[in-house]
């Protein structure tokens, strides 16, 4: 519902604009611009700081990785003022070593006050840790989980330190009922029910050893609740109750983290638990009467593997939160390749078909797309690989107005390490003993780089790791912020596995044109840290959201202290909704200073309910289309292992025309192999019904391209199917396409004998009269040879005789995926424009109906992965433009001036297939994006030339492959971004990259027409590619999107706008214009047609 604000206040109070409450932030602008080029974060030396304190593990005989997986996944850090003298304080959380507390003196000085303060008499197996005010009295209270190997149970018995008020603390635990002793790993709270106090949830692992029953057995278990880790308390006049059952969260899985927010905008806390291991994160929508419903596998459509830190924020600033997960997946080609495990296909497809989510080993970032659909966009981002990975902490560290992201890695010993067996087995066969120490001394420390991104706009990062800090290798895990020298930006320290804590003093308060405003949040009687409160500032270059939660990405909590950077902007007004849904209003906020807000000083605006504002489209049922396209059960990748993505999926087609001369469009849909096509007939009030052909009797073709076209010159519209797939051999009589001749009335036949048999797996067929003589000629594209890839099939032109077709070979050489006729040099006669797979954009000049191809000079660099052609002249200058649809810029694969992309394909191993080498380049050299493990799948010499998974990683391609290299079939992608193709009116085009929207998956097919009957065109663009092999994150993040044109410049609407969101693994678009209302309808593979209306 939209919300319209009522005032019920006419005096404003605000105690947060007088002297006591606004502080000046001491700020040094250097003024001439170059502290850009001067580092953003210090490192400061502990010396000084007095911050002395480093988590370490000591690997026991009974106490080590192999009876304890966690072992070695490190501890958190918590800041917060637990004096209250205006100085943010660090807690940090210990394995075997003993948790510390240090209170800031000022200046990044620091004392250690674990003895006095009480703490140091609890000793344990610490992982996270939380500062929160528990029993409302103002203070800083801290709550601290344990775990860990020991069997002693106190080592990992749960503290709560409820402070005195004095810099000492009194651990209380069992009196508010949470001394829990199960394997914690760390705790939420918020107000779940938003009865004014403070909930809680706590993560927990299972016991070490624990035995899961077979995938099938362990899912019906989790989603039937039979078995359970974490548990969820309500705050029952102040004591902690365990409600998990009552709340329907009963969850289980080894757990990493949790973040906490109003995924939604309902006005409740929602939950994010990232798993490691099988078991899929849970997102927990807070349904609104004190339970949640796991919405993991309808919001989501692929997660990460081995999920680890997260966060849930609003990163891209549009006021809806995000996720973003962390997983353990290396950038760095050797580690990669040396490290880590491959992706096992048939346990991949095994855990999707009983009940898991798709999970791949990268990190996530789920982009909120309207509060219940998200698109996964990590890989466009830039942030998908970046090591083993535990915290991401998001923050304005430049104080641009974007959220920026600081990532912790590093892992003391790595037994993924893929050579432990082999070095073991080799010192088993010298007669060594193999005792623990031996083992570790074996297993490779792996100590990486802390990153820096910088966020270039929203969904777009840059790493920036050595331009704001100086490089430094710690194996870091916890992560939280504060501003520890009250200056207005945030300063953050880590907690760090055998070496010292770090702490980072940011210089941007310092910079020039890099202001901000400081807000400290004080709340209700029972919430007064103001926990759930959503902020919104805003100034001239836009808003910006934060949502008050203090558990932030792995086992830590930040401050509570809210900062915005808004550049060079000197002021700016504030919204606040309160967790009770009040509103408060602040304007002419001054930059460089501290605002205390009050919840019981400012004045509260009341919210009502109304009707939601009209979007341009709706989503609607049926229209009378039933049609659900169903996949035949096929494996593209048992002859060719390799294959990047599934060639057999590219159906279901669409295609319209007024087959009955009534005026209204009608459309026939293509069935799958085993599955007829269906016609349906459009009627005056926009609905459709279903008409029987001759089509219902050949369901054992594919149909994956069509085409009405007046065959036989007798006015009305037959119906040409292209038939395709890869489900059968070369040369299958099932690739025979059909036309079916329509009497005029909307009844079909089959005309076999009217055209020629043509045996290839096509999908694109295009007409025109292409010599001049009155009738409809056609061009049939060559999509792809079965168990060949990338190797291109032939392509035709059907020349119409009569109504009757001739075939003539085209020299396309391209997996033909999209066709069109089109006049682009406007001489009065179509040429020929192709697509396709690996190949550059082809046009092909008509010179009185032979076709040769065009030398374009702006299209020679265009070799891509291309899926979707359309032509509209856009911008109204009298001459054709297109559109043309690449595999996007959200895929593992990348082309820039720095990365290369490559294909091969030889029978590298002389048995008789086709293999596959996709190729990038590191250190110099062309190398295999695919490891040792599958790659041996396909060519089994692999793993007989490469003993181990070093030696493979250490190689060149042409290591590997030697000569035949020289004689493999070899395509290198120049571009791999959808674009527009701006035609120049001189034969010339000038290349234009579609918005960022248009770049979150392949591009299949567009859509130009008119949507809000201003005149001018919009594109509308679908795609997707679902089946895609398992080492590559499948593509599903498009949910279409629509651009407005003007002035030269593509507008993204937001879907918010339109009411366009996709929902499938989309592959055809048709827009059906009946009086002034639009329908479109998306055509998706294996799934129903989603259709929207025009409102």
């Amino acid at each position: 519902m939209n919300k319209v604000i009522l005032c019920f206040f006419t005096i404003v109070l605000f105690s947060c604009v007088d002297n006591k409450s606004r502080i000046n932030i001491k700020k040094q602008n250097t003024g001439n611009g170059s502290d850009k080029n001067q580092l953003l974060f210090i490192v400061k030396d502990s010396k000084y700081t007095n911050l002395n304190f480093t988590n370490t593990v000591n690997e026991k005989l009974d106490e080590n990785y192999l009876n304890y997986e966690f072992f070695y996944n490190g501890s958190g850090v918590a800041v917060g003022d637990i004096n209250n003298d205006g100085l943010p304080d660090i807690y940090f959380a210990g394995n075997s070593s003993n948790d510390k507390l240090f209170i800031n003196k000022g200046n990044f000085k620091f004392e250690d006050i674990s003895i006095s303060s009480g703490i140091s008499k609890f000793t344990g197996w610490s992982t996270g840790v939380t500062m929160v005010d528990i029993n409302s009295d103002g203070w800083m209270d801290i709550y601290v989980c344990r775990s860990g190997p020991s069997k002693n149970i106190k080592n990992r018995t749960k503290r709560l330190y409820i402070n005195n008020k004095d810099n000492s603390f009194t651990e209380s635990a069992a009196f508010y009922g949470l001394q829990n002793k199960n394997y914690s790993i760390q705790s939420a709270f918020f107000d779940y029910d938003l009865d004014g106090d403070l909930d809680m949830y706590l993560l927990n692992h299972p016991v070490p050893g624990f035995k899961a029953k077979k995938a099938v057995g362990h899912m019906k278990d989790i989603k039937e609740g039979r078995i359970q880790t974490d548990i969820f308390y309500e705050n029952i006049d102040g004591i902690y109750v365990d409600v998990s059952k009552k709340a329907n969260l009963v969850n289980f899985g080894y757990r990493h983290g949790i973040a906490v927010g109003d995924i939604n905008n309902d006005g409740y806390p929602d939950i994010y638990i990232s798993s490691d291991f099988e078991e899929p994160d849970v997102l927990a929508i807070n349904q609104g009467n004190k339970t949640f419903k796991n919405e993991t596998d309808s919001y989501l459509n692929h997660i990460s593997f081995n999920s680890m830190g997260n966060e849930m924020v609003d990163i891209n600033n549009d006021g809806l939160l995000d996720i973003y997960v962390v997983d353990m997946a290396p950038s760095d080609h050797f580690r990669s390749k040396a490290y880590m495990k491959s992706m096992n296909v048939k346990r991949f497809h095994g855990l999707k078909d009983n009940g898991y989510h798709s999970q791949y080993m990268f990190n996530t970032f789920h982009m909120n797309n309207d509060g219940g659909d998200f698109s996964e966009v990590a890989q466009f981002s830039g942030t998908a690989k970046t090591d083993w990975s535990w915290s991401p902490l998001f923050f304005d560290m430049d104080h641009d107005g974007d959220k920026d992201l600081f990532i912790t890695n590093g892992i003391k010993e790595n037994f993924l390490f893929r050579d432990i067996n082999t070095e073991v087995n080799k010192r088993k066969r010298s007669g060594l003993e193999i005792g623990l120490d031996e083992l570790l001394n074996i297993v490779p420390s792996d100590i990486t780089e802390n990153l820096f991104y910088q966020n270039k706009g929203g969904s777009k990062f840059e790493n920036v790791s050595r331009k704001w800090a100086k490089s430094s290798l710690y194996n870091s895990n916890g992560i939280a912020t504060g501003d520890f020298d009250n200056d207005g930006d945030l300063d953050f320290v880590t907690n760090n596995m055998d070496s010292n804590a770090t702490l980072y003093e940011s210089q941007a308060a310092n910079r020039k044109d890099a202001n901000s405003i400081k807000f400290l949040i004080k709340g209700t009687e029972k919430n007064p840290g103001a926990i759930g409160a959503r902020l919104k500032l805003t100034t001239d270059s836009g808003s910006q959201w934060h949502e008050l939660y203090t558990v932030r990405g792995y086992l830590s909590s930040i401050d509570p202290a809210v900062i915005f950077g808004i550049k060079n902007n000197e002021s700016a007004s504030l919204t606040i909704t309160w967790p009770d849904g009040e509103i408060s209003k602040i304007s002419s906020l001054e930059a460089n200073k501290t605002y205390v807000i009050d919840y019981y000083e400012t004045e509260k605006e009341k919210v009502l309910d109304l009707e939601k504002q009209s979007k341009i489209f709706s989503n609607i049922k049926s229209s009378g289309i039933t049609f659900q396209h169903k996949e035949d059960d096929f494996n593209d990748y048992q002859k060719q292992v390799l294959l990047p993505h599934s060639q057999s999926n590219v159906g279901p087609s669409i295609v319209k025309g007024d087959i009955n001369g009534d005026g209204l469009d009608d459309v026939f849909i293509g069935g799958a192999a085993g599955q007829s096509g269906i016609l349906y007939i459009q009627n005056i009030s926009g609905e459709f019904f279903e008409m029987k052909g001759p089509w219902n009797q050949d369901i054992q073709y594919e149909d994956t391209g069509g085409l009405f076209f007046d065959s036989d010159g007798d006015n009305d519209l037959d119906l040409y199917i292209v038939s395709g797939g890869a489900h059968l051999a070369e040369n299958d009589v099932l690739y025979q396409d059909r036309l079916y001749i329509n009497d005029g009335k909307g009844n079909f036949y089959k005309a076999s004998k009217k055209i020629p048999t043509i045996l290839i797996s096509g999908q694109a067929v295009a007409a025109s009269d292409i010599d001049g003589d009155g009738d409809q000629d056609l061009f049939i594209g060559g999509r792809i040879t079965p168990d060949q890839y990338p190797y291109a099939p032939n392509s035709y032109l059907l020349i119409n005789n009569n109504g009757k077709f001739t075939k003539q070979q085209i020299e396309v050489n391209q997996m033909v995926s999209s066709a069109l006729f089109s006049d682009y040099d406007s001489d009065g006669d179509d040429d020929l424009i192709t697509v396709g797979e690996w190949s550059p954009i082809k046009i092909f000049n008509n010179e009185n109906g032979s076709f040769s191809p065009a030398n374009i000079e702006s299209l020679n660099e265009t070799t891509g992965l291309w899926f979707g052609l359309a032509e509209n002249d856009l911008d109204q200058d009298g001459d054709i433009d297109y559109f043309i649809g690449n595999i996007g810029l959200n895929t593992k694969f990348k082309v820039n001036d720095k990365k290369e992309f490559h294909i091969y394909s030889h029978d590298f191993d002389s048995n008789g297939t086709y293999d596959i080498v996709l190729s990038s380049n590191y250190n110099g050299n062309l190398v295999p994006s695919r490891g040792r493990e599958c790659s041996s799948e396909q060519m089994p010499f692999i793993k007989d030339k490469f003993e181990d998974y070093r030696s493979f990683a250490n190689a060149t391609l042409n290591d590997i492959y030697g000569e035949k290299l020289n004689e493999a079939l070899h395509y290198e992608a120049n571009i791999l971004y959808s674009v527009f193709l701006e035609n120049m009116g001189d034969g010339s085009f000038k290349i234009k990259k579609l918005p960022w929207q248009s770049q979150l998956a392949p591009i299949s097919s567009f859509a130009v027409t008119d949507i809000n009957n201003d005149g001018f065109n919009e594109v509308i663009t679908v795609g997707n590619l679902y089946n895609v092999e398992v080492e590559t994150v499948r593509y599903d993040s498009s949910r279409g999107s629509i651009l407005s044109f003007s002035n030269g410049e593509f507008n993204a609407l937001s879907h918010l706008e339109t009411g366009f969101i996709t929902t499938g693994d989309s592959r055809g678009i048709c827009t059906i214009k009946n009086n002034s209302q639009t329908t479109l309808l998306v055509t998706n593979n294996d799934g129903s047609l989603d259709i929207f209306k025009s409102n």
